[in-house]
């Protein structure tokens, strides 16, 4: 399993991770060793993440409040509104260019470590700017699918001809 985060002006390293995340591995691998001092780091910050399970467990929730960590309300049913999702789709672009596929896990990690390296600071602010489009869209929808697809089509698809890709959101996964 790959983390990282995206924003404005900056970006986490990625975070390498075995196995299935659920809520123990991500406060102790994700949010205490690098969420929080990426936060404490910006002046100001709002921290988005999806409905995924492990996200929203109840000492994932206890850990933002004693941390004061403030969270962007997120709509059950709108994982289009991420804008990571281009970023992990741009990723997995770069990964599909490179022959002969990485084959030893460690091979893949420094492929995709240099892919994420590699996106543009300005492809991700204006991920970020084209945000007001879809979110005028999924508003009056009561936080429904917007009809915007963050990703390039072809891109998607390119990754599931790869069986040791695998895209989620917020992550790309290793398996």
């Amino acid at each position: 399993m790959v983390w990282g985060v995206i924003e404005y002006h900056s970006r986490t390293l990625l975070v390498r991770m075995a196995g299935t995340l659920n809520s123990q591995h991500y406060i102790y691998e994700v949010l205490e060793p690098v969420v929080l001092p990426y936060l404490q780091g910006l002046a100001t910050a709002i921290f988005q993440q999806d409905n995924a399970r492990p996200h929203v467990e109840r000492i994932d929730q206890r850990f933002f409040v004693n941390h004061q960590i403030e969270l962007l309300p997120w709509p059950d049913r709108s994982s289009d509104l991420s804008p990571i999702e281009n970023t992990w789709s741009m990723v997995a672009q770069r990964l599909t260019q490179i022959t002969p596929p990485a084959t030893p896990p460690d091979q893949l990690w420094q492929r995709v470590e240099a892919a994420w390296s590699a996106v543009p600071q300005g492809y991700t602010q204006s991920l970020f700017e084209s945000m007001p489009r879809p979110l005028a869209v999924v508003i009056p929808n009561n936080g429904g699918y917007s009809g915007y697809w963050f990703w390039q089509e072809p891109y998607f698809t390119e990754v599931y001809k790869f069986n040791h890709l695998i895209l989620v959101v917020n992550m790309l996964s290793t398996k």
